[in-house]
């Protein structure tokens, strides 16, 4: 989350294998970050003048560390749901599994939660018969429409405490990102944020509504996200956790 970098591809040899990495260089990043990305592997975030030498021993140095995180991304990996678009199934909707019925009617398509199922309604131009691929867009565009409408009513919420108001809010299906905030003040949110527990989804929407007061990860840009969020630190490890399961979906 926050600003955009300029991406490289890296390689290195450790002394386990070989490791490919992103490299994401910022003129704002002061410090080499490295993280395990659910689709990416390796990230390396780094200020503009790093050399790849000096990256390369901060590889070295942490060469445990990448070997144990990859352990667990490769296990999270084999344990990611195995999805079957049909009526019937169990989907992720605001942190709850439920039992999707579908429906057809003379209106437009809706995705409604009544008496614990997740009811998408489609037209009745809509066939029938749609195939898991079909089926899979349709609930895309539904959850999509989801996660504008809470994900726009809880920045209307938390700006008026933030103290910040953005110029737009976009909706996209980021394949690394749960959110950023632009140099123009235009936040970014995955709409998969949806299916995530509701304060887990607040936080990202704290977490990017702060950027447009602090444009790092500063003590001052953690202290303001706390003031508002006490407990941030819990939705940020379920992402960490957790987040990457609902790639599934």
């Amino acid at each position: 989350m926050g600003r955009e970098a300029r991406v490289e591809q890296g390689e290195v040899l450790l002394g386990w294998g070989r490791v490919t990495y992103r490299l994401k260089r910022s003129k704002r990043r002061r410090t080499v970050g490295l993280k395990l990305d659910p689709e990416h592997g390796l990230v390396v975030y780094c200020p503009q003048s790093v050399s790849l030498r000096r990256l390369e021993e901060v590889l070295y140095r942490n060469s445990k560390w990448i070997r144990e995180k990859s352990r667990q991304a490769e296990a999270r990996r084999a344990a990611m749901p195995q999805v079957r678009w049909t009526p019937g199934a169990r989907l992720p909707f605001k942190g709850v599994h439920y039992p999707l019925e579908l429906l057809f009617h003379a209106g437009k398509r809706e995705l409604l939660l009544i008496d614990g199922r997740l009811q998408l309604i489609l037209p009745a131009k809509v066939s029938a018969c749609l195939s898991e691929e079909e089926l899979r867009e349709q609930m895309h565009l539904s959850f999509r429409a989801a996660a504008r409408e809470t994900i726009e009513a809880r920045v209307a919420f938390f700006e008026r405490v933030v103290g910040f108001q953005p110029r737009s809010i976009r909706i996209k299906g980021q394949k690394t990102r749960w959110g950023s905030c632009s140099a123009r003040g235009i936040l970014n949110f995955n709409w998969r944020l949806i299916l995530a527990p509701p304060p887990v989804l607040d936080y990202v929407v704290v977490h990017e509504l702060c950027h447009l007061a602090h444009l790092d990860h500063s003590r001052r840009f953690w202290a303001r996200v706390g003031a508002v969020l006490p407990a941030y630190a819990e939705a940020r490890s379920w992402l960490t956790e957790h987040g990457s399961t609902l790639y599934a979906y």
